[in-house]
């Protein structure tokens, strides 16, 4: 039997923004963690990640191009950068699986917020055939696909952000049932609980929350009830552990964080966790944790935590790839 793998389920490259919005986005986050090259990645012992461009209006206004070709840039700079460190471009477990045994570390392409594709679903055809194996159809933002439980503006004040009915769409089921027939991953993180559901009722395949945590741990709008969690493990599904950290939200250190793990675990079986670090695409983190270096404290504490050694096998990547395998093959 192979070893088991690592693998971080939620990631960003240092390439999402162009290089003039980067430097302001760090001038003004002066404290947020250390950027991380895909090339130090293994440096962590993680053997595979998800790397996702960004399709909403936050990131792909940015790059003075259409939204869709925005994310095409972002896509191309991921496989430039996965290319010049020797990383391998996979999309199946089977090929993260390949990677892994070649000592190569292995990247999915994914998507954040799936504003970049309209209503026109012959765009999200496209980017699975370009490699797309998860998408988070909803980020910071409401958009044709559902509404999100944390709109932007909440971070920087009440300001008004509704503009139409909470839940999925129409066309957001429709986006649903075409992705799982695409062999592409619904990553309900940053729905709210009507969209997240509406997700997983119009769909046939499981569907993840790549970057979460259950709010009866610690009372955040990102994090998932406990009724939300039972909806997702239903499905087969996988939550993954996000330490994020900022301003008195989120999990302050890694003991906080296996909190939610057994919290999930108990309430639904620990093969229903996974790892989601939001690498490179959080201004905060746990104390004691910086970088994607510091992989293997997780696993640490969850073992010190309780959880054995095949829980922490699977939370830490195998429960992933057994849902891209159904999903994806």
């Amino acid at each position: 039997m192979s070893k088991p793998l690592v693998v971080d389920t939620h990631t960003h490259t240092t390439t999402m923004l162009p290089r003039v919005a980067a430097a302001a986005y760090h001038s003004v986050l002066r404290g947020r963690p250390p950027d991380v090259g895909l090339g130090e990645v293994h440096e962590g012992a993680v053997d595979a990640v998800v790397a996702k461009a960004v399709g909403d209006p936050i990131v792909t206004r940015w790059h003075l191009r259409s939204p869709f070709q925005a994310v095409q840039n972002q896509l191309s700079a991921i496989e430039n950068e996965a290319s010049r460190v020797g990383a391998r471009l996979v999309d199946t477990a089977a090929t993260v699986r390949a990677a892994a045994a070649d000592g190569q570390l292995a990247v999915l392409l994914g998507l954040e917020g799936a504003d970049c594709v309209g209503t026109d679903l012959g765009l999200l055809a496209q980017l699975a055939a370009e490699g797309v194996r998860m998408i988070v159809p909803v980020h910071l933002g409401d958009n044709q696909i559902g509404t999100t439980c944390l709109p932007w503006q909440q971070y920087v004040g009440p300001l008004p952000v509704r503009r139409q009915a909470v839940g999925l769409t129409d066309f957001g089921a429709e986006f649903v049932v075409t992705a799982d027939r695409l062999g592409v991953v619904i990553d309900g993180s940053h729905a709210d609980e009507p969209t997240l559901l509406g997700m997983i009722e119009h769909g046939s395949a499981p569907v993840i929350c790549s970057h979460a945590g259950a709010r009866a741990v610690s009372s955040f709008d990102r994090y998932l009830t406990d009724d939300a969690i039972k909806a997702v493990a239903g499905t087969g599904g996988v939550i993954g552990l996000w330490p994020y950290f900022m301003r008195g939200k989120g999990t302050p250190t890694l003991d906080a964080l296996t909190d939610h793990a057994r919290h999930i675990a108990d309430l639904v079986g620990a093969d229903h966790l996974c790892l989601g670090t939001d690498m490179n695409g959080v201004p905060g983190l746990a104390d004691g944790y910086r970088s994607e270096k510091d992989v293997p404290l997780i696993a640490k504490h969850l073992t010190a935590a309780g959880f054995s050694d095949t829980e922490v096998d699977g939370i830490m990547g195998e429960n992933f790839l057994r849902v891209l395998e159904i999903v994806a093959g």
